[in-house]
C-alpha cells in the first residue's frame, strides 16, 4: 500500500511547510531587530541632542508610536 514514491512525496510537503514556517520566523525576528535598533538609535540621538525636557518626552512618545506603527505595517505586509 506505501511505496517509496508515496512516502517521498509527504516527506517532501512536510519539509516544504517546515521551510516556510522557518523562513517566517527569520523574517520576523530581523525585522524586530531592526526596529529594535531603530527605536534605541533614535533614543539615544534625541537623549543627545535635545536638552529641553518637554520636548525630549514628546519626541521620545513619537518614536515609540512610530515604531509601533512600523511593526504593525510589516507583519501586515507579511500577513
Amino acid at each position: 500500500m506505501f511505496d517509496i514514491i508515496w512516502i517521498l512525496i509527504r516527506l517532501g510537503g512536510l519539509l516544504f511547510f517546515l521551510g516556510v514556517i522557518i523562513d517566517i520566523e527569520i523574517i520576523l525576528f530581523i525585522s524586530g531587530l531592526i526596529l529594535l535598533h531603530l527605536n534605541f538609535g533614535l533614543s539615544t540621538i534625541l537623549s543627545d541632542y535635545v536638552h529641553i525636557n518637554k520636548i525630549k518626552l514628546i519626541l521620545l512618545f513619537l518614536i515609540r508610536l512610530s515604531t509601533i506603527e512600523i511593526s504593525r505595517y510589516i507583519l501586515e505586509l507579511l500577513l
